[in-house]
C-alpha cells in the first residue's frame, strides 16, 4: 500500500456498537506482517492520540515509526471505533481559514454535524472504555494471545484502559505523553502551556548561543502580546484549498498557536519568530496556527474527540478552580471557555465511577514525557506510574509532547526496543537521553 515499505494485511471485523438502534461498526485493521521467517508471537499495537486519530489510517507514518521494530514483530494498526475508517465520526471542516480563528470550535456548526452524525451512530457510544472493549475481539480474531502497547497521547489513556481491562493480553505497555484517567481536560491546559513556555524561554537563556542572539525574549514575548489588544490582519495561505487569506489574527490566536509550536521541534523556532512578532510580523504564528488547524481537521474524529472529552474530562473540572489556575496565562480561560460550550451541545455518555480510578496493574510499564509539554506536562506520568508496580518513568529535558522535539530518535527507539525485548523497565539503555539538545533557531 502507498507509503508503506513492504507487504501489508487489511482486513474489517465487525463489532457491536452497543447503541440503539442496534449497529455494528466495522473495524478498519491493517497488519504490517514481521520481517523474520520466525517472528515473535506478541506483536506492536500502537495506539494514536487525539483523542480521534484512527491508527491504520496513520499507517504511513507508523509503518515508518516503528519500520525496526518489524525485524521480528508484526506491526497491528486499528482505526478505533468512530476513528479512520471505522465508522469516522468526522464533521466538515470550516471552508475558509479566516473562520479558523478566534475561536476552535462553532457550536452550531457542531450542533449540525451531531445531528448528522446521529442518523448513524449512538455518539453515547464512542468512549474510552467502551473502544477499549472491541481490542480483545481484535486480538482474539487475530489469534494474538498478549500484544505490546504503545500509546501516544490519548492512546496512552486507552492503553492503560487496555491493562484494566484485559492485564493478561498486555505483555508490556510503552506510554507517551501519558493522560490517566484522573486526568480532567482542560483544568490546567493554560497553566500547562504558560510554564511549557516558560521553560523555553529558560532553556534558551542558558543557552549561550541563543541568549546572545535574544537578549531580551521575554520582553519579546510581552511586546507581541501587546500589540495584539486589537487584532491584526495577516496573510496565510491555507493548505486545504491552497488559496491565500487575510485573516483576522487576536492574542487568543497568538497564545493557541503558541501552545500548538510548543508539542514538538517548531518550539526551537520561538525565540526568532517572537522577535518578528514584537516587530509587528505574525505571519509565521498565523501560518502555523492554519497549518496545524488545517491537520487537526483531516485527522480528528469529532465524534470521538468530544465523545471522549465531554464524558470523562469535563464533568470532572472544578470551574472555579480551573479559571483561578488559567487567570494571569496567556491562553487564560480560552480552552475552557471554548470546550465548555462545544460539551453544552455534544450527547454525553454515561461513564462508570470505576472508569476514574487510577490503573493498579503489575504490566511492565515505560512512561515518557518532554519537560516542555504543553498539555501533557511530566507531572502526569509520575502519577500514573504511582499504581503500576512494575514502571519507571524517564523524562526527555528537551522533549516536547511526549518525545517529540528529541534529537536523536534512535535513542527512543533504542529504549523501546530494550524495553521490550526484556519486558524490565528497571534495566534501560538510557543514557543516550544525555545527548546534547537540537539547537535553537537563530536566523
Amino acid at each position: 500500500m502507498d507509503g508503506i515499505v513492504g507487504p501489508a494485511r487489511c482486513l474489517t471485523l465487525k463489532v457491536a456498537e452497543g447503541g440503539t438502534p442496534a449497529r455494528d461498526i466495522p473495524l478498519r485493521i491493517i497488519i504490517l506482517p514481521a520481517r523474520s521467517a520466525a517472528p515473535h508471537a506478541d506483536p506492536i499495537l500502537p495506539l494514536a492520540g487525539g483523542p480521534g486519530q484512527g491508527t491504520a489510517s496513520l499507517a504511513t507514518i507508523y509503518g515508518r515509526r516503528f519500520d525496526a521494530f518489524r525485524d521480528d514483530r508484526d506491526i497491528v494498526l486499528v482505526d478505533q471505533r468512530g476513528t479512520g475508517e471505522s465508522n469516522g465520526l468526522h464533521c466538515p471542516a470550516p471552508p475558509a481559514a479566516a473562520s479558523l480563528f478566534g475561536r476552535l470550535f462553532d457550536p452550531a456548526r457542531l450542533a449540525a454535524c451531531r445531528d448528522e452524525l446521529s442518523k448513524r451512530a449512538d455518539l453515547t457510544r464512542y468512549t474510552t472504555s467502551m473502544a477499549a472493549a472491541d481490542y480483545r475481539q481484535v486480538l482474539d480474531a487475530l489469534g494474538y494471545a498478549r500484544v505490546n502497547v504503545i500509546g501516544g497521547s490519548y492512546g496512552t489513556r486507552l492503553g492503560l484502559e487496555l491493562a484494566r481491562q484485559m492485564p493478561d493480553r498486555i505483555r508490556t505497555l510503552t506510554l507517551e505523553g501519558v493522560v490517566p484517567p484522573t486526568f480532567a481536560w482542560p483544568a490546567a491546559g493554560a497553566r500547562d502551556a504558560e510554564d511549557a513556555l516558560n521553560t523555553v524561554v529558560n532553556d534558551c537563556e542558558a543557552d549561550e548561543e541563543c541568549a546572545r542572539a535574544f537578549p531580551s525574549l521575554e520582553q519579546d514575548i510581552d511586546r507581541a502580546f501587546a500589540s495584539l489588544a486589537r487584532p491584526v490582519i495577516v496573510t496565510v495561505r491555507d493548505p486545504a484549498t491552497g488559496a491565500v487569506e487575510e485573516v483576522p489574527f487576536a492574542a487568543r490566536d497568538l497564545a493557541y498557536a503558541t501552545r500548538g509550536i510548543l508539542y514538538g521541534p517548531e518550539a526551537l523556532s520561538l525565540p526568532r519568530w517572537f522577535r518578528d512578532a514584537a516587530e509587528g510580523s505574525f505571519e509565521r504564528f498565523a501560518q502555523a496556527y492554519v497549518n496545524r488547524a488545517r491537520n487537526l481537521d483531516r485527522q480528528i474524529a469529532d465524534g470521538v474527540h468530544f465523545g471522549v472529552y465531554c464524558a470523562e474530562d469535563l464533568p470532572r473540572v472544578d470551574w472555579t478552580a480551573a479559571r483561578a489556575v488559567a487567570g494571569g496565562t496567556r491562553l487564560g480561560t480560552y480552552l475552557i471557555d471554548q470546550y465548555r460550550a462545544v460539551c453544552a451541545v455534544w450527547p454525553r455518555a454515561t461513564v462508570p465511577a470505576s472508569f476514574f480510578e487510577p490503573v493498579r496493574s503489575q504490566v511492565p510499564a515505560l512512561l515518557m514525557s518532554g519537560r516542555r509539554d504543553p498539555v501533557t506536562p511530566p507531572r502526569t506520568a509520575t502519577e500514573a506510574a504511582r499504581a503500576l508496580a512494575r514502571s519507571k518513568v524517564l523524562t526527555w529535558q528537551y522533549g516536547g509532547h511526549g518525545s517529540d522535539a528529541i534529537e536523536d530518535r534512535t535513542c527512543r527507539s533504542s529504549i523501546i526496543r530494550a524495553f521490550i525485548e526484556s519486558a524490565d523497565p528497571a534495566n534501560l539503555p538510557a543514557g543516550c537521553m544525555d545527548a546534547a539538545p537540537l539547537p535553537f533557531n537563530l536566523r
